[in-house]
């Protein structure tokens, strides 16, 4: 549905998904988040689940255990969230088609996360992109607009 939109500290944000997410004991959260970051008018639940299913995808990506970094810095018009994690990373094959509907590289996965996750942001005038390397682990990072269109 379209966003509804109200001025948000994207903090709090982080801080009400963090507290939605069964983190396991051998997964370190590393939440960088500066206090000061200007509001962002989005629609909070709609940015959580956004939040939520990157971070999961990351923990479950981390069966070993790992870190799992939450950052934002302010741009001159756009606030950027990256989740990182120190799994397995996502070969380039794989990369072309993560936000494509029904896309999956899980036995129980149906494919629809990431790409609801694009639409959510699009649909909010912002983007998100994943970088990568093998072995390495990957980073999400969501782009939002400090002001809405």
């Amino acid at each position: 549905s379209k966003p509804a939109v109200s001025p948000t500290k994207i903090r709090k944000v982080v801080e009400v998904t963090l507290s939605h997410l069964t983190v396991p004991e051998n997964v370190e959260v590393i939440n960088k988040l500066d206090a000061n970051l200007p509001e962002v008018e989005i629609d909070a639940d709609q940015i959580r689940q956004v939040l939520v299913n990157i971070a999961t995808n990351a923990i479950q990506a981390m069966p070993e255990g790992g870190k799992l970094t939450i950052d934002a810095r302010k741009g001159d018009k756009f606030l950027e969230v990256a989740i990182s994690d120190t799994g397995d990373g996502i070969s380039e094959d794989v990369i072309r088609k993560i936000f494509d509907p029904l896309f999956t590289t899980r036995a129980k996965g149906i494919g629809l996360g990431l790409a609801v996750c694009q639409s959510i942001i699009e649909r909010h005038g912002g983007t998100i992109g994943v970088e990568s390397k093998v072995g390495e682990g990957a980073t999400f990072t969501v782009k939002l607009p400090l002001k809405a269109n």
